[in-house]
This record gives C-alpha cells, structure tokens and sequence, in this order.
C-alpha cells in the first residue's frame, strides 16, 4: 500500500511547518504551502490524497481553494482546520463537501494525526460505496454480455453500458494489432475522426512509456500533458482509458466526458476497469463462438460435397449396367417407331406397335427418374420416410446389376415402418451396402443377399447381410474409417460417409455377426420415433 500524500496549507508558517512536523513523523508523505495559488500549483502536478487547509486565508479562503483543488483531482479528501468552530462553519465544510473538522490550536499533537486517519478511511469508505452502487447494475450488464454471441449485437450492447454506467458521451474500443500502433476500432461513439486519430496515437505513446497503465486525466492538474492538450481542445473535461490483455489481444477501452460533466474518479476508473475486463471475455467468447460456427459450416459444407461424391463415386460404379437399361428401351423405341411409320401396315397393328413405343418410353422415363432423384440432392427439411419404399426405390435403380450378376435379393422390411430423416442420404446408405455385398459375392458360388427389419424395445433394427466371406480380421475395428477398403479399386469413403450419415440421424451403424454364415452382415438401428420424441 503506497504511503499517502498530505498537502498541507495555512497562510501561519508555525502552524505549517508544525503540521509537517506532526504528519511526517507519523510516516506521511507531507507537501506544505502558505499560498493558496501555490498550493493549487502543486495539485496540478502532485497526486494528492489528502488536503489541509486553514479556511481563513488572505488571497483566497479555504473554501474556493477546495473547490478549485476538488476540479483538479476529484477523489480529492479534504480535512479543514480553524481557529472559529462555529455551528455555520460546521454546516457551511459539510455542504461543500468536507470529510472533516479539525479546531485550532490542537488539544494534542496526536489528535491531528488522528483527525488525518479518520478523514482519509472516510474517502476510501465513501470510494467503496461508490464503487458498491454501480456493481449491481455492473452485474447485471456482465450477464448479458456474456450470453450475447453476436460481435455486432455485442459491440452495441458494450457501447451503451459505458455510455449508461460512466454517462459519458464519448466511448472507443480498439483492439491493438501487436505490439504496434495500429489497430481495429470496434466500438467508436462521437469521437471526431481527426480527434479520434490523435487521441489513439498519444494513447498508443503513453502505453509504451507507462507498460500499460490505466489512463485517469483531467483538463488540469497532474498527467500527460499531450493528452490534456487534446482534452482541451475537443472540449472533454475528463477521460478514462483502460488497457485489457485476453487471449493474446489486446483491446483499449475509452470514456471520455465534456466540460459541464463532474470528472472522473479512480473509483470510475476501477469499475471503468471491471467493466473492460468482462467486456473484453465477452468479445472474445463471441469472436470464438463465431469461428466456431463459421467451422461447423465448413465442415458441414465439406460433409456434404463428401456424400455427394461417393453417391456419383457409386453411381459411376453402375454406368455401365445403368446404360445398358437405358439402351434396351431406346432400341425398342427406335424399331416400334421404325415398324409403326410403314406404309403397308394396318390400323391395329400400327396401334399395337404404337402402344409398344409408349410402354418403352414409360419404361425409360422411370429409369431415368429413378437415377435423377438418387443423384439431385435432396432438400435439407427431413421428412417422414416409409424404410421398405426407400429400400425398394435403391433396388429397382440397381435392377439391372442384380440381374446381370446373378444375386439374389432377399427383402423383409414391413411396409408400416417410418423413421424420419434426409430420404435421398438414407437411399445411398443402402445403396452402398448393397452395391458393397454385391461385390463381396461376386466369386462366390452363392450370391444372396438378405435385407430385413425387426423390431426391438427402442429401435427399428435392420440388417444388410451377404453370402461372401466375410470382412477379414485386421480391419474389421477400422471398417468405418475413411480410405479402409477391401476392394482393389474402392476408395474406401462409402461406410465411412453411410456411418455420418446414420449417425446425423440419431442411429447406429455397425458390422455384427452374421445369421445365414460367415459373409458380412451390417446393422442399422433407428431410434423409434416415441423414443425421439420422449
């Protein structure tokens, strides 16, 4: 704790040079003066704690020199001593904001010193209450800071605590780009840009000469002369500065009044400083939060761009099946029409041959239907899906394949079964089990494969399960990690995207052992929609 500073003033030396005599011997720091204009001097360039003063002066009573001195330093405490305790004195040192009275002569030396400590735990009492009065409501400004994530609602809503706690008209906040001069202005109310730009470069100069201290100057008295040049000349009568280090930035925070206002204190400064402080947390939360968000959108961005690659990786898998279906019914088209556009044909079977061209566009339409709304991403809105028509709908695109490896299919899915989720993403998901248990009984003298759902207490369970040999042992732990294949060509995304695929819609994806034998089986289990709900 730094030892406090008296001045003492008194137009009789011996009453000065004995109060000196007293209070230093008592350990304080003491400057004295007979001349009141003197003694204003002093308060312009000496922080002082406590002021002395005789109230009957020659050149200037003690009252104006209180008044003067409090405008110079405003936590300024103030103990009168006079030779005349009259009841109008007592009243008149009250109203003008005296801590204390002291009578002349002194009964006992030791009653001055004790006069001193009395009045100066009274100013550091009356601080802590000012402090006290505005912490609620500090408070209560904090929590909202603090839950807001927006950086531009944010910096609106710090802007008005400063302006509402501190009534101050002029508010800045600059987050300082290393150790430089620079900086980005994120909050700036009514700061006049020739002003403002000469204020942060004396407010960058005054924190690298002072490493940082927190900034309390008025027009007059003791501070940076620089930075009261620009008071004066922008009219404020007082400014507050505060420097806040967090998360490796720096942010500068600044309230300054105009000349009418009352100037700050270094209670202002302290809370001015608390307030920063949970401002600059808040910031830097919402600043977090919004890299944060900016990254799950990145990543959902990437997710999606990854599952619709492996659906045309799939797709790409079957062009050659796919245009084989397309080419059947275009050559039927095309020797229909040939067949119906001769002359020497008769009315019915011109119609019949008419009716085979409509039955193989129909055909073909379908087809291409089918691939367009496995390929064409769907909207995001999740919507109501019956399991045993999506699975349907990934069998008849994959139709010709089936045939012309010679699997068989086997599908037990009740047709009540619904869950909810993106259809289009749940379709490739069985498209990639399916087109991956083709491929492990491609060599196998059986080639099934067994599609079923059952029900358990909390989840729809089904099961893609095949008749191959199985998923050898070393990567069965890694099956789902993207780039595992066992395949010569695969790319090894496909379980990996149908994986984060049922996981999104609150399932479980997992490789089990089999019911028919040794071949691969992979469950899927979807929450009951009661479940969910509940």
């Amino acid at each position: 704790m730094t030892t406090p500073t008296i001045l003492v003033v008194d137009d009789d030396r011996s009453i000065v040079k004995l109060c000196q005599r007293l209070l230093e011997r008592a350990s304080f720091q003491v400057l004295a003066s007979t001349d009141p204009f003197e003694a204003l001097k002093i308060l312009e360039v000496h922080r002082v704690d406590l002021l002395l003063t005789d109230i009957r002066m020659p050149v200037m009573d003690g009252f104006e020199l209180i008044e003067r001195g409090k405008a110079l330093q405003p936590d300024l405490a103030v103990l009168v001593m006079t030779g005349f305790g009259t009841v109008d004195t007592a009243i008149q040192a009250l109203y003008r904001g005296v801590d204390g009275l002291i009578l002349k002569p002194f009964e006992n030396t030791a009653g001055l010193v004790e006069a001193v400590q009395r009045v100066l735990t009274y100013a550091r009492q009356k601080q802590e209450a000012a402090r006290a009065q505005v912490l609620k409501p500090l408070f209560d400004i904090t929590e909202t800071l603090l839950a807001e994530t927006s950086l531009k609602t944010l910096e609106k809503l710090i802007q008005n605590a400063i302006i509402g706690i501190f009534q101050c008209e002029y508010v800045g906040v600059i987050q300082r780009e290393g150790q430089g001069r620079g900086g980005n202005l994120v909050v700036g109310h009514m700061l006049p840009r020739q002003l403002e730009k000469d204020l942060w470069e004396k407010i960058f100069h005054f924190l690298v000469e002072h490493d940082s201290t927190p900034i309390l100057i008025h027009q007059t008295g003791p501070g940076d002369t620089a930075l009261q040049k620009i008071l004066r000349s922008a009219g404020w009568n007082s400014l507050m500065v505060t420097f806040i280090n967090r998360g490796g930035r720096e942010f500068i925070f600044l309230a300054g009044r105009s000349s009418p206002a009352q100037p700050y204190t270094s209670a202002d400064l302290d809370l001015f400083t608390m307030l920063a402080r949970q401002a600059a947390v808040a910031l830097e939360n919402a600043r977090l939060y919004t890299d944060l968000k900016d990254y799950v959108r990145r990543v959902e961005e990437s997710q999606q761009a990854l599952v619709q690659a492996e659906k045309m990786a799939a797709v790409g898998r079957l062009v050659a099946s796919l245009a084989h279906e397309i080419n059947n019914p275009l050559q039927s088209l095309q020797n229909c029409l040939h067949l119906a556009l001769r002359a020497d044909l008769d009315p019915e079977q011109r119609s019949h041959y008419l009716n085979m061209t409509e039955t193989e566009l129909n055909r073909l339409i379908q087809t291409v239907r089918r691939m367009l709304e496995f390929y064409r991403p769907s909207s995001r809105e999740r919507t109501p899906i019956r399991l045993a028509k999506a699975v349907q709908h990934v069998l008849d695109l994959m139709r010709s394949e089936v045939h012309s490896r010679g699997v068989e299919v086997a599908v037990h899915i009740p047709e009540e079964i619904e869950i909810t989720g993106l259809e289009d993403q749940i379709q490739q998901v069985f498209f990639n089990l399916v087109l991956n248990a083709m491929d492990a009984v491609e060599e196998c003298e059986t080639k099934r494969i067994w599609i079923e759902c059952v029900s358990d207490e909390k989840d729809w369970v089904i099961t893609v399960e095949d008749s191959g040999r199985g998923v050898p042992p070393d990567i069965r732990d890694r099956i789902f990690e993207p780039f595992i294949s066992t395949k010569k060509n695969g790319t090894g995304l496909g379980l990996a995207v149908s994986y984060g695929i049922i996981e999104a819609h609150g399932g479980t994806l997992a490789l089990i052992p089999g019911k028919y034998g040794q071949g691969a089986c992979f469950e899927i289990r979807f929450p009951k929609e009661e479940e969910m709900d509940a």
